[in-house]
């Protein structure tokens, strides 16, 4: 007998109403609907477990805590690279080479939301990210200044503000996600501020902060992320989460949360089970409709989160799986490292209004301490990160006269989406002591005209050459003297020295007088501020004791070497 697909579903809450056991007095259910009880926490895996929740109106959640692993798997840290084809949408394949490749800190689920965050902070929402590196514009992989860190069990994370803020990373100066939330991976301890009974910082830079990733007073340990799904092929709706009162525990309902936090209006946000865990489930041919709608998609595997970001007809998927800055596939439906695709979390923007963006790199720039009346240059890139049109004006420079524009490329052009075009800025130090100036770019951007600060320190840079004597001995071998020694030629000074001539003697005395003899010429090519150059010196004397006699070394004799101090060329060495 046929049983109507009611009638199943039925069947299905009521074996898993005696599977579930009652949540506890104190779960007060947020207004909608309301939860009966819970299911044990199955564990699928080290990196993936699901629990499901019954609702008052017989409906079922399922959540997914996904603490995926830092690094690969065991047997699974050697991945094929597979560098991102050119979009051919003629012959099925079709990529967003845009979208970043940002490796694993505080959570694989923030990394992979934040993947996504970054490809449209590049592709006209320029305020997702404003951190100053990369004028503004969030980089495709992590900037080396941000550099590493290291947590107190001494596993070693990049920095990355837009995953986790971290106090001294991109000019910041309180605590950060990092500061606030980490102990280790799989930490199950409570949160440093809240152990420590401090006050978290506010919200508003860094995708992991919404997501409640690595966040204790939200059920997560440290790394984790939880997802609520619906345990079929219907998607779960951001605003359905709202009526299931889960909307704050969801990584999905946070992202529309960060998105709406940094101004913009979110469309389309769900999770849904894929078709190979449930037929009629999110399938290939909805992947590749988001990919061609320029979205790139958080795929959840079980026990891990990575970003779809292209593919190509036969079911592959390019991927960015957070243990690198490279690109890799699998197949749709299949897994990835050991763990099969199991869910979407999908979050789309509304389209941003079409405006111009410009965006300048480096700003601002130092251009160091230069010896006077050398020049040094700089390339500024001017960028259009928005979607419209930009219409650069006529740069100028202001401030002391030694910064000068040597070429402008930039100066009434008109540049596209995704265009950009470039000034070089020269300084040539005539005046000890620090000096600034300012690179003004007019356009019609928006937010207005962009200014980068120039800095730069005039400094008149001299070597200083001196010398050392060691290992300064005798011997003797049938009735013939030797001397040896070790002359160590030391530049000292804040600037290369060239062709510098060294004249080695014995001296009766530490003096310099014309009755020294010349015993060795030696030459060097430079040596660098800083430097030194070693040279073994040998001299025989014959039958003569030199026991009372001194080796001489006269570095520069000519005084062709322009140094900060002349009087310091010669070192004497002291014969035993």
């Amino acid at each position: 007998m046929i049983r109507p697909v009611a009638a199943l579903y039925s069947l299905a809450v009521m074996s898993l109403l005696a599977a579930l056991s009652p949540l506890p007095g104190n779960a007060q259910p947020a207004p909608g609907k309301v939860p009966v009880s819970q299911g044990p926490v199955k564990r699928i895996n080290p990196y993936f477990s699901t629990q499901a929740t019954l609702y008052s109106d017989n409906s079922v959640l399922e959540r997914a805590e996904i603490n995926g692993p830092p690094k690969p798997p065991y047997g699974y840290h050697i991945r094929a690279t597979t560098p991102l084809p050119a979009p051919t949408l003629a012959t099925g394949v079709n990529t967003l080479p845009g979208v970043p490749a940002f490796q694993w800190v505080f959570g694989c689920s923030a990394v992979s939301g934040s993947m996504i965050a970054g490809y449209y902070d590049r592709t006209g929402y320029p305020n997702i990210y404003t951190g100053p590196t990369g004028g503004g514009v969030v980089p495709l992989t992590e900037d080396k200044a941000w550099g590493t860190w290291t947590d107190k069990t001494g596993d070693s994370y990049p920095n990355n503000p837009l995953i986790a803020s971290h106090m001294g990373i991109d000019g910041r100066t309180t605590l950060g996600s990092i500061d606030n939330y980490w102990i280790s991976y799989l930490s199950g301890r409570r949160d440093p501020y809240i152990s420590g009974r401090w006050t978290q910082h506010e919200w508003g830079d860094a995708v992991g902060d919404y997501m409640k990733t690595s966040q204790s007073a939200y059920n997560n340990v440290d790394g984790s992320t939880s997802f609520y799904y619906i345990n079929a092929a219907t998607p779960l709706t951001c605003a359905d989460m709202e009526g299931y009162g889960e909307a704050s525990l969801d990584g999905t309902y946070g992202r529309k949360l960060f998105y709406e936090a940094r101004g913009y209006a979110v469309t389309d946000c769900y999770t849904q089970m894929t078709d190979n865990v449930h037929a009629g489930g999110f399938s290939f041919a909805q992947f590749k409709a988001e990919i061609d709608a320029s979205r790139p998609v958080l795929l959840n595997l079980e026990g891990h989160s990575i970003v779809g970001v292209g593919y190509a007809d036969s079911n592959t998927v390019y991927v960015h799986d957070t243990w690198d800055n490279d690109s890799h596939t699998m197949t749709w439906g299949g897994s990835y490292s050991g763990m099969a695709l199991w869910g979407v979390s999908i979050v789309n923007l509304a389209s941003a209004a079409s405006a111009p963006n410009l965006s300048v790199s480096p700003t601002p720039y130092d251009f160091g301490s230069r010896n006077l009346n050398t020049t040094t240059t700089q390339t500024f890139t001017v960028s259009n990160t928005g979607t419209a049109p930009l219409n650069v004006g006529q740069l100028s420079l202001s401030g002391a006269a030694d910064f000068k524009m040597t070429t402008d490329d930039c100066s009434g052009t008109t540049l596209s989406p995704s265009a950009n075009c470039t000034a070089l800025v020269s300084f040539t130090p005539t005046l000890e002591g620090p000096q600034s100036a300012a690179l003004l770019i007019p356009s019609d951007d928006p937010d207005g005209p962009a200014t980068v600060s120039l800095t730069g320190v005039g400094t008149n840079l001299l070597p200083d050459l001196y010398g050392t004597w060691s290992k300064v001995s005798k011997t003797q071998k049938r009735g013939n003297y030797t001397v040896s020694g070790t002359l160590t030629t030391i530049n000292g000074g804040s600037a290369t020295a060239g062709n510098i001539t060294v004249n080695v003697y014995l001296s009766t005395d530490t003096t310099s007088t014309g009755h020294d003899t010349l015993i060795g010429t030696y030459k060097f090519a430079s040596i660098a501020a800083g430097a030194s150059k070693a040279t073994l010196i040998r001299y025989t004397t014959g039958t003569t004791d030199p026991g009372s006699l001194y080796l001489k070394a006269v570095i520069d004799p000519a005084n062709s070497v322009a140094e900060s101090e002349e009087s310091n060329n010669s070192a004497f060495g002291d014969i035993p």
